[in-house]
């Protein structure tokens, strides 16, 4: 009963993860590498209907260069599961103004575009795919990383796979199987295409150098979802979806 109850509100409020997903939207954003001190750092955690997200946000003084407006892309809710977003255990003092380097694209990557009550009017602002904070001089670690994959451009899609690929978690990626820039290996193919009927199909995987194909990338399969037609909820697929990490879904105390 949980779980129906979950996959009926996120059908709701986040339509295209409980049926089929409809045609990618067009994006040809640019990519950005940022490098330089941040500032005026902002968080909120707060309840979505039938789970917790976390946002945050800060002003990244760029090294020589110009001010940047910093936000996140929220957890991407799907069935009972967080595919993404990834918070390390880094500890950070952002009071400090720690120096960061953000990868990520010139662009509010988030459905809806907003953010929270910011007007972001910034002259430029991006999304933050991935943030690294400097722990010592030339030592950067990972503080955040974006695990939700989709297309965002010729500009920018091969910049993204590259930061991605060889890495272990938290570089495991989430995404549609039928809305990816790079495609699948041939045995990780192999599996999908036994499920091409499925109307909505989800993974999680790897990205791999493939430097024998057009993209040069491609992707492993380790789990794949598809939607259960009679129940409306989800079909494990492929592999046991353990490490997939669950939503919090612990409702607010009144």
């Amino acid at each position: 009963m949980r779980l129906m109850q979950a996959v009926a509100l996120g059908m709701l409020m986040f339509p295209s993860f409980a049926v089929p997903a409809a045609e990618p939207q067009k994006r040809d954003w640019e990519a950005v590498e940022l490098v330089g001190q941040a500032t005026d750092y902002w968080h909120k955690r707060d309840w979505r209907t039938y789970y917790w997200r976390e946002d945050f946000s800060f002003i990244l003084k760029e090294d020589g260069g110009k001010n940047w407006r910093i936000i996140s892309r929220e957890p991407t809710p799907a069935y009972t599961w967080r595919m993404g977003t990834t918070y390390t255990d880094l500890k950070v003092d952002w009071a400090a103004k720690q120096r960061v380097k953000v990868v990520g694209v010139k662009a509010v990557d988030r459905i809806p575009a907003d953010f929270h009550d910011f007007k972001l009017n910034e002259a430029n602002l991006a999304t933050a795919l991935i943030v690294f904070v400097e722990t010592k001089p030339g030592e950067w670690k990972e503080w955040y990383v974006n695990n939700w994959f989709h297309p965002w451009g010729e500009k920018a899609d091969r910049t993204m796979h590259r930061w991605y690929a060889d890495k272990p978690t938290p570089y495991n990626i989430y995404g549609f199987a039928r809305g990816q820039s790079a495609p699948f290996d041939k045995k990780s193919k192999e599996i999908i295409d036994k499920h091409k009927d499925n109307p909505s199909l989800m993974f999680q995987g790897r990205i791999r150098t493939a430097k024998d194909t057009p993209f040069g990338y491609e992707i492993e399969l380790i789990d794949l979802i598809g939607r259960n037609v009679q129940t409306g909820g989800s079909a494990l697929l492929h592999g046991d979806a353990k490490t997939i990490p669950l939503l919090d879904s612990r409702k607010p105390e009144k």
